[in-house]
């Protein structure tokens, strides 16, 4: 939407925004069924229209002419958008992740980015231990090398994560980049996800003024976000580190629905090739739906309530406990666990019929399963991380 527009945008609300992504799964479908399976972002007439409804913005501050909606809104979009396409659900969910992260920076570079161009698309390379930078006059130097940087071609800026020596003491730092000064690496190539464009990012000894950092050594002493002044909706100071997957996660649980509506639709057109009965006849068959629908459904409302819970603690007191934080982290494997085991008996019911290359449903099983191999996702170290705590209470993170 145009600058113009940007009264009208700051009034949606949650159900608006949720209508709004649900009008558009029967266009996106249809868009996706006539394009190239090989093409590595989301289609220009894709991005044309999240930009036309205000997609993008649902969790960039109203003063910017974003919709800052309620948190529930980090699990419902991208997991309605994946209804029509994974890929779009996950490029919507990182760009709205991005923009809750530049509400916290300093207001210069707010004003840098979103004066000039409110709809600005904002990447991330988000793995810490993938750049490093040193403590120079006004700023720092930055090197680094991240993979898995979703929607980098698309968007004008990027965060970087990094580790920043600051005479011999190591602090989880970010930073935001305009597309001029990084280098994209043409090599996501993948079996899903495909349109994701996760590429590589490169940046050798490049100076950052301090504007443009942020640390997120959330637990140190003296600890401030430089933004918390400007943007003071608490919204904004629920720890990504913590519940950050939860609207991934909604990804693969909106991908595993487009796979039942799939499959449903192909089981009513379908009569056995053995006995040429009508596989919607088949009991067997109404018992596998029970179960896929009813692993799908229970992960979407564990998630969803996580989101609705994390807002009102932070409203009640201020923070989140550590407990919590890891129960987040722990329920976000488990949702994407039950989902994978939604899709797995999705294709067992398609037999043979469901590893057609070029296969509708073949493509949304595989990229639900792509999507499950997050970090956040890892069901051996969320899991295991819970439990110590519970029985040692003896976490220790400087980020979560």
């Amino acid at each position: 939407m145009l600058k113009d527009n940007l009264n009208e945008i700051s009034v949606v609300s949650n159900k608006d925004a949720n209508e709004r992504a649900l009008s558009l799964i029967p266009k996106i479908r249809e868009i996706k069924s006539n394009i190239k399976s090989s093409d590595t972002n989301v289609p220009t007439y894709i991005l044309d229209l999240l930009h036309q409804e205000g997609l993008f913005r649902y969790f960039q501050p109203r003063q910017w002419g974003g919709w800052e909606l309620d948190f529930e809104a980090w699990f419902d979009i991208p997991e309605i958008i994946s209804r029509a396409d994974c890929s779009t659900g996950w490029i919507v969910a990182n760009m709205a992740s991005h923009h809750r992260t530049l509400a916290v920076f300093d207001e210069r570079i707010q004003k840098e980015i979103w004066d000039d161009n409110p709809n600005a698309l904002i990447a991330a390379g988000n793995i810490y231990q993938q750049g490093s930078a040193k403590k120079v006059k006004d700023g720092v130097i930055l090197t680094g090398l991240w993979n898995f940087c979703s929607g980098i071609e698309i968007s004008d800026w990027s965060f970087f994560a990094f580790m920043l020596d600051d005479n011999g003491t190591k602090d989880w730092h970010q930073c935001i980049l305009h597309k001029s000064e990084y280098e994209i690496l043409n090599d996501w190539d993948t079996y899903g996800m495909k349109q994701t464009g996760s590429c590589s990012v490169k940046i050798n000894e490049l100076f950052v003024p301090e504007y443009k950092l942020q640390s997120f050594s959330v637990n140190r002493d003296g600890h401030t976000f430089k933004g918390v002044d400007l943007n003071k909706n608490l919204m904004y100071q629920i720890p990504t580190a913590s519940i950050g997957g939860h609207g991934l996660a909604g990804c693969a649980i909106g991908g595993a629905q487009l796979c039942l509506d799939l499959l449903l639709e192909w089981i009513e057109k379908r009569s056995t090739s053995t006995s040429n009965m009508k596989m919607s006849d088949i009991p067997t068959i109404h018992n596998r739906l029970g179960e896929i629908a009813s692993r799908i459904d229970a992960a979407r409302l564990i998630l969803r309530n996580d989101c609705i819970e994390v807002e009102r603690q932070m409203h009640e007191n201020g923070q989140i406990s550590t407990n919590n934080k890891l129960k987040y982290k722990r329920n976000a494997a488990y949702a994407v666990k039950i989902t994978l085991e939604s899709v797995s008996i999705m294709q067992q019911v398609c037999g043979a019929n469901g590893i057609y290359n070029g296969s509708p449903i073949t493509s949304a099983l595989m990229d639900v399963q792509a999507c499950s191999s997050h970090i956040h996702f890892n069901q051996d170290m969320q899991f295991s991380q819970w439990g110590r705590n519970l029985l040692k209470n003896d976490f220790q993170s400087l980020t979560l």
